[in-house]
């Protein structure tokens, strides 16, 4: 592989990588920035961005310089023919990868809302709730902000390496309750990464660096956040962008910029563009990308609204052991105990992440989960 600026520019991304998992020297310049588009950054989110950015980038170049010659070693194990017709899965165009990525995206962030209401449903719980595990470290899902794929690969993660800062949450508390259907994701991941390289290929600069960080902001949010977070939704949309503008951004940047190469390069499919008759399917063409956007942030927002209960907060804890007495700490409404769940009602006065926050701590060593219902407007 040739040293190219991508490669560089990779190799300087994972050492950032590597230095933010070792030390916290960088983490107030660096989250400051990262924290925009990474929906709250956190170490471990700042380490997969810069770690997953930088493979991206170095990762791109092998589809274009890397070719198996006929004389090479590799053939004398395996058939020249063999070899060529498995190298052919990968001749596809560009954008038919960025297809399949799109597509697996989809598919990733919707299955885990569905996985999200089937825990819920053999846990006994309301799908309007915040879902948290108690032990070993309080972690939290919902179907706003899901952490059902951190957590079955935070469990796979913790199994393999020994030492991990305490400051990098994996999730391990909350895999005793997800399903283990939730484990393809390895799988899915996989194929992402496979396309998305393969769909990075020979790609200019611009749609180049977009779709590679639309990917990592995806591929993050894909794990810690799901389908409503504000990094899945940066990646797909970033995704849709550059398949249906890219040609069009580069031809105006070309423009811009008098870049003469990025306007030879572009200029043939604007023209065919143009000349379509149908203004309609024109302009369709071009607002996917942003009514993609426009629904899925109204769609989050209207969840946000519907599922909130402004009454009371109604906490149902699971398995609860000892005494729990939190009628001195908080204002208690209501409390109802049946064998296996203790729920309580609160007032709707506290703000919800506070709330959400205090409960984990009184109700340490005293519970293994508990689920508590939302108030989009305790943040107003």
């Amino acid at each position: 592989m040739k040293l190219t600026k991508y490669f560089l520019m990779g190799t300087i991304f994972i050492l950032l990588a590597i230095i933010i998992f070792f030390s916290n020297f960088l983490d107030n310049f660096i989250r400051p920035f990262t924290q925009v588009f990474l929906m709250g950054s956190s170490k471990g989110k700042d380490i997969l961005f810069f770690g997953i950015f930088g493979l991206l980038l170095i990762k791109s170049e092998i589809f274009k310089y890397y070719k198996i010659k006929e004389n090479s070693i590799i053939t004398k194990f395996i058939n020249f023919k063999i070899i060529n017709k498995f190298l052919n899965i990968f001749k596809l165009k560009n954008k038919t990868y960025l297809k399949f990525s799109i597509i697996l995206f989809l598919f990733a962030g919707i299955f885990g809302l569905i996985l999200e209401i089937y825990m819920r449903n053999y846990l006994g719980i309301a799908p309007f709730t915040i879902f948290v595990a108690i032990n070993p470290d309080s972690t939290t899902t919902s179907l706003l902000h899901s952490h059902i794929y951190k957590s079955a690969i935070g469990s796979i993660i913790s199994s393999i390496l020994t030492i991990i800062p305490s400051s990098i949450h994996t999730g391990d508390s909350l895999s005793q309750y997800t399903p283990q259907i939730a484990n393809v994701i390895i799988i899915i991941l996989a194929l992402l990464f496979l396309t998305l390289l393969r769909s990075l290929k020979n790609r200019l600069p611009a749609s180049r660096l977009i779709l590679t960080f639309a990917a990592t902001c995806g591929l993050i949010g894909l794990l810690d956040g799901g389908l409503f977070s504000t990094p899945y939704i940066i990646g797909i949309y970033g995704m849709l962008f550059v398949y249906f503008e890219e040609d069009r951004m580069n031809y105006y940047l070309g423009k811009i910029f008098k870049n003469k190469y990025l306007v030879d390069k572009t200029k043939d499919t604007i023209a065919i563009f143009k000349k379509r008759k149908s203004t309609v399917k024109k302009t369709f063409i071009r607002v996917i990308p942003h009514v993609f956007l426009l629904f899925i942030i109204i769609l989050r927002l209207s969840l946000s609204i519907i599922g909130s209960n402004v009454e009371y907060y109604e906490v149902d804890i699971l398995n609860p052991t000892g005494n729990i007495d939190l009628e001195n700490s908080y204002s208690v409404i209501l409390i109802e105990e049946s064998l296996n769940k203790t729920t309580i009602h609160i007032s709707p006065k506290y703000n919800e992440i506070e709330l959400l926050n205090s409960l984990s701590k009184s109700l340490d060593n005293k519970s293994s989960s508990y689920s508590m219902t939302w108030n989009f407007f305790s943040y107003f």
